[in-house]
């Protein structure tokens, strides 16, 4: 088994992740390779491969058989019939040999119930599995995003509220957002002051030009369903105040030359960071229920 893990972990010290922009891109999940984003690139050496052989005892090889395709790996936990059942922990390897598993409830072989998948370059997909898919809740997948290259910040605690309240607002259209839960004063320099005062109302956005923009699925979404993808998209006002803006699900005709119209959203905080060109920008950023995009003459 030492054996194993050392050939299994041997390739698993740096990671590179690349990226491109306004493209289909994809968070792999289990059988393929992770996000790529903008002119990025991550050299990762962590503890990961320590992590990984926690909680292996008497850990056996086998190949999953799983929805979006095989996967060899090593398991450990309990077993119906030879196969996963139950509480268990299976590692394994992507097909660009970056190291992952997934520990929690397994169904005859399935990852089925309550688990969390952790990627060596330090992502985790955290919460419910159905036949090997992950379906986080509206908290689960913003916590996500803040995980991807390039998103460095931390979800306040007044977003927090909302984003865990029974009620979800992620995506939902503007006229479903009740009247007193929207504030249509707060603006970009109030937020730069002290982010930490909002997330408890929402804010509208209007005549937005993108600047950068990408779509993705968060996880393996063999069915394309649309609570599984998502839309990252950095915009700028005449005023030169910028938003970055995540919002869960599809958005027809989104390309870097469209001009969001409007958007309504909660502000989750800020974020600093570099263009190509060396300056250094501030960015509020938004989780967004609703977008509407400005329609061409040839649209």
């Amino acid at each position: 088994m030492k054996k194993y893990f050392t050939l299994l972990f041997s390739t698993m010290l740096i990671l590179t992740i690349s990226a491109c922009n306004n493209v289909e891109n994809s968070i792999q999940n289990t059988a393929n390779d992770t996000i790529q984003n903008d002119n990025t690139e991550t050299n990762i050496t962590s503890d990961f491969a320590i992590e990984a052989q926690k909680n292996m005892e008497n850990a056996t090889e086998l190949t999953l058989d799983c929805t979006f395709g095989e996967m060899a790996g090593i398991y450990s936990g309990e077993t119906k019939n030879g196969i996963p059942h139950g509480k268990g922990k299976f590692v394994s390897q992507n097909q660009n040999q970056s190291g992952w598993y997934y520990e929690g409830d397994f169904v005859e072989g399935h990852f089925e119930g309550t688990g969390k998948t952790v990627f060596e370059n330090g992502q985790i997909q955290q919460g419910t599995y159905v036949k090997d898919i992950w379906h986080p809740n509206t908290i689960q997948f913003f916590e996500f995003m803040q995980t991807l290259p390039g998103s460095d910040f931390i979800i306040n605690q007044n977003a927090r509220t909302i984003l865990t309240a029974e009620k979800n607002y992620f995506p939902t259209q503007y006229s479903e957002i009740p009247s007193n839960m929207i504030d249509k004063n707060i603006n970009y320099e109030d937020i730069i002051k002290d982010s930490s005062k909002y997330g408890d109302k929402f804010m509208t956005l209007s005549n937005l030009s993108i600047s950068t923009c990408s779509t993705f699925s968060i996880t393996e979404n063999p069915e394309s369903l649309p609570e599984l993808r998502g839309a990252y998209i950095e915009a700028f006002s005449d005023k030169n105040e910028n938003f970055a803006l995540y919002y869960r699900g599809n958005i027809e005709g989104l390309k870097e030359t469209s001009i969001i119209e409007n958007a309504i959203g909660i502000p989750l905080g800020i974020m600093n960071k570099t263009d190509s060109s060396g300056i250094e920008k501030t960015y509020v950023i938004l989780a967004v229920s609703d977008i509407l995009l400005q329609q061409t003459e040839s649209e």
